[in-house]
Parts: C-alpha cells; structure tokens; sequence
C-alpha cells in the first residue's frame, strides 16, 4: 500500500490531525531506515532523504485541507493590488479576474522528460520554487515584449514565450534547465530552491538568451549599488539602455517576519515596475502579485497536471489552457517565511530612476528598511566586471559545476529550504 493510500485511509476514518501524526511517524522511521540501508557515508543520502522528506510533505499537505486550508484567506470586498493595478471588489471583479488570468501559472508537471543525470521525471513535492520563477520571468518576458495592459490571447510571440517555459529539455527556461543550473549553486535536482538560488539561476540561463536584449541583475546581500547596476544595463560601446529585471533577494527576520516590514513589501507592490516576488512559507514557495490589507496575493504551484510533450503537440499553436487560472489565494502576513525575493521590470533608464527615487523614499529609508542602497561603490568593494557566459556544454547535465555563480549567497540564506533530516 502506498504512501497516498495509507493517508487517505487514515484521513477517512480518524480525521486530518491523525492523518499528520501517522505520516511524521513515518516519515521518521522510514527516514532511519533508509539510512541503515544506505549507509551514513552514501553520497546520495542526503538527495534521497531530502526528496523522501519533501513527498512526504506535500502528500500531508493534499490530506489535511480540513485544517490546513483556514490559513489561506478569501478575497474580500475592497480594494485588491496587483502589480501596481488596483482594483475594487466586487465592481471591478471581472477586470480583475483578467488581469490574474494572463499570468502564465507555471505548477507541478508529471511524465516530462528526464532532467539530464537522474531519474527524475516529475516535479511533485520539490519544484514549486522553480515554478514559481517560471512565473514571474514569465511575466517579465511578457511585460517586456507587450506591456503591463497585455491580456491573454493568442499570438506568434506569446506562444514563442511559453514555448521557452515548457518541460522540454531544450528550452530556454524549461524545469530541466532551471534544475540543472542550480546545481552550479550547489543544489541538487530533487531539493528545494530558495529565493535567492532561483532569482540566479534565472540570471545563468538568462545569459544565454543572446537575442533578448534583457539584463537580469540580482542584489546580493542586502545591498543595493545603483553605480554597479547601471554599470550592467547600459551597452558597452554606446552607453544605451538594456532593459533590466532586478531581482532582490532579502530577509526579513530570523524565523518569522518582522511586522515593520508589513509596509515596505506593500510598497513594493504598489509601484508600476513591480513584477512580483518569490517566497512562501516553509516548505511551499508561492508567486506572489499584490495584496489586500494585510494579505499577500498569489498563484500557487502546488498542482499536479499532466506535462506537454513537446514531440505530440504543435508547438506554433501550443494549447495552454492549463497554463492560466483565475483560482488566486492570500496568504496572512504572520504565516510569511521570511525569504523573499522582489523584483523589478524597468524598460527604460527613466523607469529605473523612477524606482530608485520610490525605494529611497519608502522602501529603504528609516527603522523598517528592507535593505542598503547606494548610489556609489564604496571604496572597499572590488569594481564590477562584464562576464558574459558562453554556451552550455553539449550532453549539459546536472553534474555540470562551471557556471559562473560565484556572487551566489549562501543557501543558508533561503530560509525555509534548509531541510532537516533529523
């Protein structure tokens, strides 16, 4: 009897609580006996354990909705931010609704090809991080070649866009890639990714896009220097303007979220260049786009659907009917990890000067600062470089280390994709 049969069992006949109490237990012993199977010293150990523990997790999660779900709040009458956007409730609902719906909503796929070097074939239980990058690069990629008033209907290049994201070994931003460049920072296929390890693999694969004309700059540290990253947004010979997706990774707190931050994240939403944030809450990332009070909106991964194989389907038409959704939750402040990524979408050099104006006004001055930003490089920091990456080796597999992520911090920093095996 499988894992899921066990739980529904238990779920049916003793309720949601007892469910947790049977699967932790199991989780444990079963934990310990993979280890006396393996042995300590196994080199994949910990990847078994990690993607042991991550199952499990997720398959709780589907089992306990009955007490899980109070949690997750309903949209209520009022004012809703997304995304710059504000809409009330219940008058603009349809134009809301729109507006959700022409998100790409990357989730959990099952049956896709391989990722290369392991046996990996489905996403469920470790992924929704990468899926949540999808989404906001999706929508980046979007808002870069229409605009933010852009709504879902088919054309030539919003097919070629989702074609980029679709579980194919060969696409630009497929499940595949992502994993594999995260293994460059240190992180196997079949773990969690934290905000930060997904904000650099985007910028990895990012390099590779030769004709995109975007640069994805991530901040590292807390700190902001708006020298080093016009440094990067601007053509080397003539000084023109790259348009910029600026991904800034942060923590706002030890285990929990520090309230004082409540008011500057909403900020960040308000302002027109916001593409988003990735985070969640242990354990399970979310895309986050807006809010209402003191809730953060998002589009949540945590869906099994079946992949696309991209030799059955034609990919100059590519059905995408599963690709977008109204279904939108809200998450309480309280329940927020405090590892969070925010980023930012500026055409222009005026919209990025616009932005710097708006997060030393709001965001990054007083007690609640949610980090440092500066207008020179200090004297003790080494002078930018330009290191464009090359092309991915031929065969490119998840052993593949040579990736430049040397500016990665370290994953200890992702707050809830540190994994107790315990």
């Amino acid at each position: 009897m499988s894992v899921r049969q066990v739980l529904t069992l238990v779920s049916n006949n003793a309720g949601p609580i007892s469910t947790v109490l049977l699967a932790c237990g199991a989780a444990y012993l079963l934990k310990q006996y993979v280890r006396r199977v393996m042995g300590e010293n196994n080199n994949s150990l910990e990847v078994t354990l990690t993607t042991l523990n991550n199952t499990i997790n997720n398959t709780i999660s589907d089992y306990t909705a009955g007490f899980t779900e109070e949690g997750k709040g309903s949209l209520q009458d009022g004012r809703v931010l997304v995304l710059g956007r504000s809409y009330s409730l219940p008058e603009e609902r349809t134009a809301f609704e729109e507006d959700v719906e022409s998100f790409l909503w990357f989730s959990y796929r099952r049956n896709f090809r391989a990722i290369g070097g392991t046996q990996f074939t489905s996403d469920r239980g470790w992924g929704c991080m990468l899926r949540c990058i999808q989404m906001l690069y999706s929508h980046t990629l979007i808002r870069h070649n229409f605009s933010r008033d852009w709504r879902w209907k088919f054309c030539p290049k919003y097919n070629e866009i989702l074609r980029d994201f679709l579980d194919d070994p060969n696409g630009l931003y497929s499940i595949q890639q992502i994993a594999k460049a995260g293994c460059s920072a240190g992180k196997d296929v079949g773990t969690w990714f934290g905000p930060n390890t997904a904000a650099q693999s985007i910028r990895v694969l990012s390099e590779f896009h030769k004709d995109l004309n975007l640069n994805v700059q991530v901040v590292m540290d807390n700190f902001m220097c708006v020298e080093d990253i016009v440094f990067f947004s601007t053509t080397e010979d003539t000084g023109d303007w790259i348009p910029l997706l600026l991904l800034i990774p942060l923590r706002l707190g030890l285990s929990e979220c520090n309230n004082i931050y409540m008011d500057p994240i909403k900020t960040c939403f308000d302002l027109p260049q916001n593409v988003g944030a990735v985070g969640g809450r242990p354990n399970s990332a979310f895309y986050f786009i807006g809010y209402q009070h003191d809730r953060l909106l998002y589009l949540d991964p945590h869906v099994t659907q079946e992949s696309l194989n991209p030799d059955t389907i034609d990919l100059d038409k590519i059905p995408d009917e599963t690709y977008h959704t109204r279904k939108v939750d809200l998450l309480p402040w309280e329940q927020l990890d405090p590892s969070i990524a925010i980023a930012f979408y500026c055409r222009t050099r005026d919209d990025f000067d616009e932005l710097c104006g708006e997060l030393r006004a709001d965001v990054t001055s007083g007690a609640n600062s949610l980090f440092e930003m500066a207008e020179k490089r200090p004297s003790y920091m080494t002078p930018p470089r330009r290191h464009p990456l090359e092309n991915l080796p031929e065969n490119y597999t998840a052993e593949y280390e040579d990736l430049n992520t040397e500016d990665a911090a370290d994953s200890d920093s992702d707050g809830f994709e540190i994994i107790s095996n315990s």
